[in-house]
């Protein structure tokens, strides 16, 4: 009896792409075709080596639509998928501010209460680091709606945007999670786009970490730290983690938790190069979709001065798999001090690694959120914002919406006498602070600080220093491994970070 076997993004309740070819492909048995029917347009593949691969015509928006698959002579489908949509689809990809549960949000209870959009569709990717693992995974590989069990449990940013552009666009918007705490960028990528200077670096990183190693120890290592990882009781004290704790309850959390089975560097560890690209990415693809949200950096910031190549990288990697100029949509990130045993000092740098991807890869577009960050936690809680400020972009970005979208940036400084003129790109009809001060703003000449004595908002920002001699002024705004930013645009976007010199003359 013929079989068919497909990927699980396939399934009942599924959306796929509008305007966009729909790519079908699987498994099958016992039959040398397999012809697929939907919204009036049929195709037929050949079955090769037991798989076959074939593409609908790009459909319109529409829902409650069925996908059916028949084999040679049979009237009736062998398979049949309902309730599925097309709309927009968006990879909701990264490391754990992305993959950051929807109920620990700051938001949640508010979140929790409101009505179904049916319109929006969610699917977990199943997070598998080596090929023979098994994982028991109950909130991934199907599709889900708002307020299924499954919900609470995906990604709080990736969930938000769709939530606030599905009324927008007006069409079923799908979100794949795709994305797992802790992975650094060269997880996600093909080991050919690692070969050359400066990324080989992750790859001889990965090659000297098991230089001296013993294989059969790591692996019985891994298999042991894997089983405590997914044990309940980790489970539990990790959400305590993750809902937010004080420095001093995090020391005490690690001096509790500080025998437990560590997972060694090696072929069974989801950090290593290229493994979540082959195990994770590389099943999605080449499924049609619309673009990526981004949420990733944290754990680059060890090579931060070239996260803009390696992020440029990964992006033309993804394009490539897919064959799609892909839109990639970003996360700077936040302000942070310390966490666990993790500190902030290198975040600036990744920051301004960001901004040059922004700056310099087409078919980008990054979001500040340099307000939200939280000094005793990596996790900054207000993920909607996050994903309303993704989703604000999209509508600009992708959509072509006639709005303000992009964060304040500066453009320019110019000296009248003792007062600073500060222009800024992206204002809208104005800037405003929130407070009384202007935070995360040092001023210097010769390194001596000036001290701010006043200063006056419309779109433009003049401020008035105090003993202002002839010497050039150093300005640097949100530098710092945390900060707090004050400084807003119409949209309510904080400005993003930035540093200048002005000459006598201005500049």
């Amino acid at each position: 009896m013929a079989r068919i076997k497909l990927p699980e993004i396939f399934q009942n309740g599924m959306i796929v792409q509008r305007n966009k070819k729909i790519k079908i492909w699987g498994e099958a048995q016992e039959t040398e075709r397999v012809i697929v029917r939907f919204c009036g347009d049929s195709n037929s593949a050949e079955v090769r080596e037991g798989k076959f691969y074939c593409e609908i015509p790009a459909k319109e928006a529409a829902c409650g639509q069925k996908l059916e698959f028949f084999t040679d002579g049979k009237k009736d489908p062998l398979l049949t998928l309902e309730d599925v949509l097309i709309g927009d689809i968006y990879i909701a990809a990264g490391q754990s501010n992305m993959e950051y549960f929807l109920r620990y949000d700051a938001h949640w209870n508010e979140i929790k209460n409101w009505n179904r959009n049916d319109m929006i569709r969610m699917f977990n990717c199943r997070r598998i680091a080596f090929p023979e693992q098994v994982r028991e995974l109950p909130d991934c590989g199907s599709w889900f709606k708002e307020h299924d069990y499954q919900w609470e449990s995906f990604s709080a940013p990736g969930y938000c945007f769709a939530r606030a552009i599905q009324p927008e666009i007006g069409v079923p918007v799908g979100i794949i999670g795709c994305n797992w705490g802790g992975t650094p960028a060269c997880a996600w990528m093909d080991s050919s786009y690692l070969n050359e200077e400066p990324l080989s670096i992750f790859l001889k990183e990965y090659e000297e970490a098991l230089q001296y190693a013993d294989m059969d120890e790591v692996k019985q290592k891994s298999l042991e730290a894997w089983a405590y990882e997914d044990s309940y009781m980790h489970q539990i004290a990790w959400r305590a983690m993750m809902y937010g704790m004080n420095q001093r309850d995090q020391e005490e959390w690690m001096k509790e938790n500080a025998g437990s089975p560590v997972l060694p560097m090696g072929p069974y560890h989801h950090y290593r190069p290229s493994g979540l690209y082959e195990l994770m990415l590389k099943e999605l693809a080449p499924f049609s979709v619309r673009g990526v949200l981004w949420y990733q950096g944290e754990s680059d910031a060890g090579h931060g001065e070239i996260y803009d190549q390696t992020f440029s990288s990964l992006i033309r990697c993804w394009r490539d798999l897919w064959q799609d100029e892909l839109p990639f949509l970003f996360v700077q990130l936040a302000p942070f001090g310390k966490w666990l045993d993790i500190d902030g000092r290198d975040y600036p740098v990744v920051r301004e690694s960001q901004e040059r991807v922004a700056e310099n890869v087409p078919g980008t577009g990054m979001i500040s959120i340099m307000d939200l960050g939280m000094y005793e936690d990596i996790h900054p809680k207000q993920k909607k914002e996050v994903g309303e400020r993704l989703a604000l972009l999209a509508r600009g970005l992708i959509y072509g919406e006639d709005i303000l979208y992009e964060s304040p940036a500066f453009m320019e400084g110019k000296r009248e006498g003792n007062w600073l003129r500060l222009r800024f790109s992206h204002t809208g009809k104005r800037l405003y602070i929130k407070g009384d001060a202007i935070k995360s703003l040092n001023i210097r000449q010769n390194g001596i600080p000036r001290e701010i004595k006043e200063f006056r908002l419309d779109q433009d920002l003049l401020i008035l220093l105090d003993l202002l001699t002839e010497e050039p002024v150093e300005i640097e705004f949100a530098k710092e491994a945390y900060c707090e930013v004050n400084l807003f645009n119409e949209a309510d976007l904080p400005a993003k970070p930035f540093t200048a010199v002005i000459e006598q003359g201005g500049i």
